[in-house]
């Protein structure tokens, strides 16, 4: 019940930015262009994927202070941590934020022409030392995950992640150049360092404060520790965003936008199975005895039941109400071109909701290096094939290759867990799976609105039932009940 509310409590500090996005991303295509829209969210992508080369060291610092903390040896970990990080750590933000400023003329060849182009190649500067400071931001976070502060961590998460589509908005309503709605983005990242900062002197001032170590004898340990996570923070951003960096060079922005906007909506979901894995993340390395492996891999085993429970009806929806959602939202153009993309990609999304768990598991218990070394094979393989199937299908065929990529990469990290766990959750996969896919192609546009309708209840209630009945076990569906008396008392 404990980890249950922890669970919920993460979840809601996401749930803001899904909701500020949602208005927001209107009013930035109305005031400052679909063109602007789609540049901005390949900026989004960009600071987010540079925002994970921190060497996997956000994840070593809450798996360490989770274990030290587990062992009642908090303030001597702390004590490495600290001198590793104003030694080490900051010296090298700096020069991460340096090499991205000299970097500007490598990118220059691939700006789009005219005005947007011109607009980006000014907010370079912003966003090179945007990732630093986001960098240095997931590193407190991650000491307040490992000291189980999760109240703090939620709602610093939900007020700035609001403000990643607030701030672009608000600013588009004056002056709607992407140069400063790339400063809008640049501004709450680094008020969010500060109120990070804030956050861990107030939960535990030996987070920054205190005795520093600054010779060289930690680092390797952490470099050890962080290197094969580093491979996995490389790749698999790059994997889970390339297909807009390549649409950006072979497509127009206004394709790029039709596809960016269904993507980013369908992976704000992915909140919830980030949620989960965020508290247990902490769990499955603070307690490493053999003696709780069983306990572990049952909670392991939950938490595959849980993700899939909520994320089935979720995506089953998405699917279903594709083309109508868009163009209540959008509009019709956008509706028309964009459609197929959510369907799509809502496949995919209830595929990597899984694949949160086992990510999670292996890096926890110490095989980093597996999920790295899958993460290296399949990235030429989904190079390849993104390429291919954008210069044939366009938007779709994005989608296609997204979605085949993250279920291959799903199958396999259930794999590299266990054979026996794997077992029973790539048959609820395959179920998500169809019953997905033919809740896209229920509501055929070219009926009447009140059979769309029908056909959206008939295809998210069978996802409910299924979720509820088939994939929760009795035990599970009986603490969900007992929450809810709980939270009504």
């Amino acid at each position: 019940m404990h980890m249950a509310r922890f669970f919920i409590f993460n979840l809601l500090g996401h749930m803001l930015p899904i909701l500020v996005a949602l208005v927001s991303v209107p009013v930035i295509a109305h005031f400052a262009g679909v063109d602007r829209l789609g540049a901005l969210g390949v900026v989004w992508a960009l600071v987010g994927y540079f925002s994970f080369l921190d060497f996997g060291l956000s994840r070593v610092v809450t798996r360490r202070v989770a274990y030290a903390a587990d062992q009642r040896c908090l303030q001597e970990e702390l004590a490495q941590l600290r001198g590793f990080f104003w030694w080490r750590a900051v010296p090298g933000l700096i020069a991460i934020g340096v090499l991205l400023l000299l970097a500007r003329s490598l990118f220059a060849g691939f700006l789009p022409p005219g005005t947007l182009g011109a607009e980006l190649a000014r907010g370079w500067s912003w966003i090179a030392w945007c990732v630093p400071v986001t960098l240095a931001t997931n590193w407190l976070r991650g000491a307040l995950e490992g000291v189980h502060r999760f109240a703090r961590v939620n709602l610093l998460r939900s007020i700035f992640g609001a403000w990643n589509y607030a701030g672009p908005a608000v600013v588009a309503l004056y002056r709607p150049t992407l140069d400063a709605l790339i400063v809008g983005i640049v501004v709450g990242r680094i008020l969010a360092l500060a109120a990070h900062a804030f956050a861990c002197l107030q939960a535990e001032r030996g987070i920054l404060i205190g005795p520093s170590q600054s010779h060289r004898s930690g680092i390797r340990s952490f470099f050890q520790e962080g290197g094969w996570i580093t491979i996995s923070n490389v790749i698999s951003p790059l994997m889970l965003y390339s297909d807009r960096f390549v649409l950006g060079a072979l497509l127009s922005p206004r394709a790029v936008a039709w596809y960016v906007t269904g993507q980013e909506v369908m992976l704000r979901t992915l909140v919830i199975p980030g949620a989960l894995a965020g508290v247990l993340f902490p769990k499955f390395a603070g307690r490493p005895d053999a003696d709780d492996e069983q306990a572990l891999s049952g909670l392991y085993q939950r938490s595959i039941r849980v993700v899939s429970a909520l994320m089935l009806p979720l995506c089953t929806l998405a699917a279903a109400v594709a083309y109508d959602g868009l163009r209540l939202w959008l509009g019709e153009s956008f509706a028309v071109n964009g459609h197929r993309v959510i369907e799509i990609i809502a496949i995919g999304v209830f595929a990597n909701a899984i694949c949160h768990l086992p990510h999670a598991w292996l890096q926890a218990v110490g095989h980093a290096d597996r999920t790295a070394k899958a993460h290296l094979i399949e990235l030429p393989l989904y190079a390849a094939g993104l390429f291919m199937a954008v210069l044939q299908w366009g938007i779709v065929g994005a989608a296609v290759a997204w979605t085949l990529r993250v279920v291959l990469d799903c199958v396999v990290l259930l794999r590299l867990v266990g054979r026996e766990s794997a077992q029973p959750v790539l048959g609820l996969l395959l179920v998500g799976i169809a019953l997905i896919a033919a809740a896209g192609l229920l509501p055929a546009l070219g009926v009447d609105w009140h059979w769309r309708v029908l056909a959206v209840l008939f295809s998210v209630g069978i996802a409910a039932v299924c979720a509820w009945r088939g994939l929760l076990t009795e035990d599970d569906r009986k603490e969900l009940l007992m929450m809810r008396r709980d939270k009504r008392s």
